[in-house]
C-alpha cells in the first residue's frame, strides 16, 4: 500500500505570515498586527517578514534634561562660595558693627562740624572731590580720567569711597576690593546725607603724626579750633590729605606753602575762590605751632615758619602755658617759598589772560 504525501502549502514554504491582498499596501502593517493580536501572539521573527517601508512605529515622548540645566545649580553654588571668599578677604570681620557705628557717628560729626568755616569745606571738596555734591557715590569722570592717565593725575576715588575704604575694608590693593568699595559707596550714599558723609570724613581722615580728624590737626599744627582757621590755614590742611606724612610742614618746611598753593589753584579753577584772593592768601605768612614739646626731637627742630623766614615766636596756648618755638634762618627754604609765590603769580596772569 503506497502512501501519497501531499505537497507543502506555498505559504509554509516562504513565510509564516498569512497571505492577504490589499488594495492599499500602506495598510499592511496595521492589518498584520490586528491579525496576530487576534489569532496568535506576536513574535519578533514574524515581524521581520513585514516590508521595511511599511514599519512606521510612533516614537514615544521621552522627557530629556539639557546639560546646562543640570549645571546651573552647581554654578550658582560655586559663585556664592566665591563671593563669600572674596568678601572675607576684603571686608573687615566686624563689618556690620562698623556700619552701625558709622551711621551713629555721622550724626555726632554733623553736629560737631557745624561751626567749621565755609572755606575749609570748599578747600577739602575742591582738592579731593570737586563733584562730591553732584555724583551718587562714585565719579565716572574721575574713574575714566584715572584709567586713561594710569593714575598719573590722581585716582578716581570719591570722598565717599575714601570713607568706605578707611572704615570697612582691608588695606590690600586688589581689583575686587575696588569693586566692593564702589558698591558700598553707593549703599552709603543711599543711607546717609552728603553733609553727614563729608562731616564723618573730615572727622576721621588721617593728617599725619598719629592725628585723625581736622579738629585734632588744627590744634596740633596751629593751636586753634577749626572754627578759627583762616583760608591760608584751611588750604594747607587740605593739601596734607593725600600724603600727610610726606607733605607735613614739620618734616619739609617748604611743603606747607607748596601744597597750599595747589589747593588755592583748584579753588580758583572750580569757582570757590577768585584769583585776587588766592594771590593775597599765598603771600600771607604761614605759621605752624607745635603744642606738644615731646614731638620736638621726632620732628627735627619743629618750629614756626613764615613766607619770609623763621624767627622766635612765643604764644600762650589754651591751657595758659607759654609755648616758645625757636628756629634758624633758612635761605633755602625761603627761596622755595618765594618760588611758590612767583609761580602762583605767573599762573594767575595766564588764567586772567585766558578768561579775558
Amino acid at each position: 500500500m503506497s502512501l501519497v504525501v501531499a505537497p507543502p502549502h506555498r505559504s509554509m514554504i516562504h513565510c509564516k505570515t498569512p497571505k492577504f491582498r490589499f488594495k492599499n499596501p500602506q495598510n499592511l502593517f496595521g492589518k498584520t498586527l490586528t491579525f496576530y493580536s487576534l489569532k496568535s501572539p506576536i513574535h519578533f521573527n514574524s515581524l521581520l517578514c513585514l516590508p521595511v517601508n511599511s514599519v512606521r512605529p510612533e516614537s514615544p515622548s521621552i522627557q530629556t534634561h539639557h546639560p546646562i540645566q543640570e549645571l546651573l545649580p552647581l554654578l550658582a553654588f560655586s559663585l556664592t562660595l566665591l563671593c563669600f571668599r572674596l568678601l572675607s578677604n576684603v571686608l573687615l570681620p566686624d563689618f556690620a558693627l562698623r556700619w552701625q557705628s558709622l551711621v551713629a557717628f555721622s550724626r555726632e560729626a554733623e553736629a560737631r562740624t557745624k561751626s567749621y568755616p565755609k572755606h575749609l569745606w570748599e578747600a577739602i571738596v575742591a582738592y579731593e572731590d570737586r563733584r562730591f555734591f553732584t555724583h551718587f557715590g562714585i565719579d565716572p569722570v574721575g574713574i575714566g580720567r584715572a584709567v586713561l592717565s594710569l593714575s598719573a593725575r590722581g585716582g578716581g576715588s570719591t570722598i565717599t569711597q575714601q570713607l568706605v575704604k578707611n572704615t570697612f575694608l582691608k588695606n590690600e590693593r586688589t581689583f575686587w576690593r575696588k569693586i566692593l568699595e564702589m558698591v558700598l559707596a553707593l549703599a552709603l550714599e543711599r543711607t546717609m546725607s552728603k553733609q553727614r558723609i563729608l562731616s564723618s570724613y573730615v572727622c576721621k581722615i588721617y593728617l599725619g603724626h598719629g592725628i585723625n580728624g581736622i579738629e585734632s590737626a588744627s590744634k596740633f599744627y596751629f593751636g586753634k579750633h577749626p572754627s578759627q582757621l583762616s583760608l591760608a590755614e584751611s588750604a594747607m590742611l587740605a593739601g596734607l590729605i593725600p600724603a600727610p606724612e610726606h607733605r607735613s610742614p614739620l618734616r619739609d618746611r617748604s611743603s606747607g606753602k607748596t601744597y597750599q598753593a595747589r589747593v588755592l589753584k583748584r579753588m580758583v579753577k572750580f569757582g570757590f575762590l577768585d584769583i585776587k584772593m588766592a594771590l593775597l592768601t599765598v603771600r600771607q605768612p604761614l605759621y605752624v605751632r607745635l603744642r606738644r614739646p615731646e614731638h620736638a626731637d621726632e620732628l627735627s627742630d619743629a618750629s614756626s615758619f613764615s613766607e619770609l623766614g623763621v624767627g622766635l615766636k612765643s604764644k600762650v596756648n589754651e591751657e595758659g602755658t607759654e609755648s616758645t618755638l625757636k628756629g634758624t634762618w633758612d635761605w633755602e627754604r625761603e627761596s622755595k617759598i618765594r618760588e611758590v609765590c612767583e609761580e602762583m603769580e605767573r599762573w594767575a596772569m595766564k588764567a586772567e589772560l585766558r578768561s579775558s
